[in-house]
């Protein structure tokens, strides 16, 4: 049995899988200060009452701080050292990227997991903590990417920065030029991030084609606004939940035995 963990900047998502069969999903939200009897122990010791062994531990980590209480926590409840992804990890591609250990483990992993669905070139749109954009081109090289404000952070700062603005809760608004303070902050963020990825996705996909003509990359969407946004990204050929779990799992596949 497999528990792979996406450890992200504002959750923990875990996945628990059997060969051809996933068993259950679940997250908790991301404390740098954990420790292994808090919330994060017991989330994992529910994990080892639930279900009788656990036979490999595979996480893809960008909170470093949250690595060493996973370590011990794995170590204690399943006797499994967790083996953390990385730019040495065999994803199949070049990482053209300076240097290599500065891109984020769920980066890479999402990017594995979309070429290996959808094949290269592909553009892979993160909308979590950030909105990422990366690509890997037919050549499989991870030529880079770009890194944005999510809409979470967009709507803290614009809360936290001001004296009279309020803090918004994300959700497609319902006109696009608000009426009321509330309705122009969620429609700046909400469709300032469609605006923000629509362009990036038409400017990423018109270099890649310019450097390979007749070869259109695939876009794929994933992260926890993925699919709020969905209705107004007509650029995204299709959506993917949990898509680092997914490419961990598919990882733990090949390389753990």
């Amino acid at each position: 049995m497999l528990l792979a963990i996406d450890i992200g900047n504002s959750a923990i998502k875990f996945g628990i899988y059997e060969p051809g069969n996933t068993l259950d999903r679940f997250s908790v939200a991301t404390w740098r200060d954990y420790e292994p009897e808090e919330l994060f122990f017991d989330r994992l010791r529910f994990v080892a009452q639930k279900f009788v062994r656990v036979d490999h531990v595979i996480a893809a980590s960008v909170v470093p701080e949250v690595n060493a209480t996973l370590t011990r926590a794995t170590r204690e409840l399943f006797k499994v050292t967790p083996v953390f992804v990385d730019e040495k990890t065999d994803f199949g591609f070049v990482i053209k990227y300076s240097p290599p250990s500065h891109v984020g483990a769920d980066r890479l992993v999402s990017a594995y997991a979309a070429v290996e669905k959808y094949k290269a070139p592909v553009i892979i749109c993160s909308f979590g903590t950030a909105t990422v954009v990366d690509a890997v081109n037919s050549k499989l090289e991870f030529i880079g990417g770009i890194i944005a404000p999510g809409l979470g952070i967009m709507a803290d700062g614009l809360h936290s920065k001001t004296s009279l603005l309020p803090k918004v809760t994300i959700a497609r608004p319902e006109a696009l030029i608000g009426q009321t303070t509330y309705d122009a902050i969620l429609s700046g963020v909400y469709n300032g991030t469609v605006a923000l990825a629509e362009g990036l996705i038409a400017r990423v996909s018109k270099e890649m084609m310019a450097e390979d003509p007749g070869h259109r990359p695939k876009v794929v969407a994933t992260g926890g606004f993925s699919r709020v946004l969905a209705a107004d990204l007509p650029s995204v050929d299709a959506f993917e939940d949990d898509m680092v779990l997914e490419g961990l799992r598919s990882i733990a596949a090949k390389t753990l035995k």
